[in-house]
């Protein structure tokens, strides 16, 4: 061998190598990208592209073999699905398909095996789901019919079915119990559920007491927003004394000692503002921040207004319950309440109408006023407004504490 030719083999040898390991990482990551490309196509709901990457891609075959039985074409959807199941048995959707597909040729004994098995394997296969719902509801199978409808509103599907059915199941004691088992460990659509009842009628309100009670009785009791949404309803139809009453349990004892009082005549139970509190706490409004505080004074808290704002609307607001009478309310005001713009506003909350403020010849006084509330009104909403221009007004604070109602005549 020359010294030339010796000289050479080192070379060769330095560029020889990593070229095997380039041409060897390409032979692996190829066949990778092409199996990562299309599980992609199939998650972005494109099977057929999918199996052009990958001709045995499971999920494509049932992705493409169920689209095809949506269309119409339940052989070429079956022998896709069946192709599928040879390749990954337990899939849901290859399933679901070759179910639909029995189901649809009279082999009910067969579509249900095929279509339970498949409820077993999968929770988030939305058309598998609502056979399923169907199929327990038909066996009389309520618990097993909640849960599936509890796995559609988990993710977020099908909520025209689904809360129907949760509402619908408020009257029966058996479904009830089928619904608190579903609702105790707190889904994601435990909040929009307790909104809905806002939507409920006055003869289905019972019920929601009854849940309320065996929520709390299976180690789930409603959270203070859960309660606020329930207590309003109860006062929208009429039923206010009985909301106080079941707010007035949920308290601490120091406050239950107040029974007879039913509004908060110092302030002292006020939300942050934004929240949603319970309706007898005092709620102050989103669009009077600036324009209004509770602060510290007189060994508690009291309402502070700055004038000179130019605000109008509704400062802060907290619901009583008063029986038909004749009342008188007083508080003590620092401050000229009149040149701030500054009143009382009493509305019945059930039939929503504003309850005239009797001042008989005086001038209009902040600080008291008499009112009526006549028969059929079971709950009020007490109310301070604001009707002031920019510039009127100006000087301190005026505030507000020790608001107190009594009945008169």
């Amino acid at each position: 061998m020359t010294p030339q030719h010796a000289s050479q083999m080192p070379v060769r040898g330095r560029w020889l190598r990593p070229a095997l390991w380039l041409v060897g990482w390409a032979l692996i990551a190829f066949p990778i990208a092409r199996t990562q490309l299309a599980e992609l196509a199939v998650a972005n709901g494109m099977p057929q592209q999918a199996l052009l990457l990958d001709a045995g891609n499971a999920r494509a075959l049932a992705g493409l073999g169920a689209a095809l039985q949506v269309r119409g074409d339940q052989q070429n959807g079956l022998t896709l699905a069946r192709a599928a199941l040879k390749r990954e048995p337990m899939n849901v959707v290859a399933l679901r398909t070759l179910g639909f597909a029995l189901e649809k040729t009279g082999n009910a004994a067969g579509a249900n095996r095929i279509m339970f098995l498949a409820g077993t394997l999968g929770w988030r296969d939305v058309a598998l789901q609502l056979w399923l719902l169907k199929g327990y509801a038909l066996q009389d199978d309520v618990a097993s019919a909640l849960r599936r409808a509890d796995a559609l509103a988990r993710i977020g599907k099908q909520s025209n079915i689904t809360y129907p059915i949760f509402l619908a199941s408020l009257p029966d004691d058996r479904t009830r119990a089928a619904l608190v088992t579903e609702l105790k460990d707190r889904p994601t659509w435990r909040g929009p559920f307790f909104y809905r009842i806002l939507q409920l009628p006055a003869d289905q309100m019972p019920f929601v007491g009854k849940l309320v009670g065996e929520l709390a009785r299976a180690g789930s009791a409603i959270n203070p927003a859960e309660r606020a949404i329930y207590l309003t309803r109860l006062i929208q139809v009429g039923q206010g004394r009985e909301a106080y009453g079941d707010w007035l349990r949920s308290q601490p004892a120091r406050l239950r000692a107040g029974a007879a009082i039913t509004w908060d005549g110092g302030f002292e139970r006020v939300p942050p503002t934004g929240s949603l509190g319970s309706p007898f706490e005092w709620q102050m409004t989103p669009e009077s921040t600036g324009v209004a505080a509770i602060e510290q004074g007189n060994g508690g808290q009291q309402l502070s207004v700055s004038p000179g704002r130019d605000y109008r609307g509704r400062v802060i607001s907290q619901t009583i319950v008063l029986q038909p009478g004749r009342y008188r309310l007083n508080a003590r005001v620092k401050g000229n309440a009149a040149a701030a713009g500054l009143r009382w506003s009493i509305r019945c909350i059930n039939v929503n109408n504003e309850l005239p403020l009797d001042v008989g010849a005086r001038a209009p006084d902040f600080a008291a006023t008499n009112f009526i509330v006549p028969a059929g009104c079971a709950a009020q909403s007490l109310a301070i407004e604001m009707e002031a221009a920019s510039g009127d007004g100006g000087g301190e604070n005026i505030t507000i504490d020790n608001v107190d109602i009594r009945k008169i005549g």
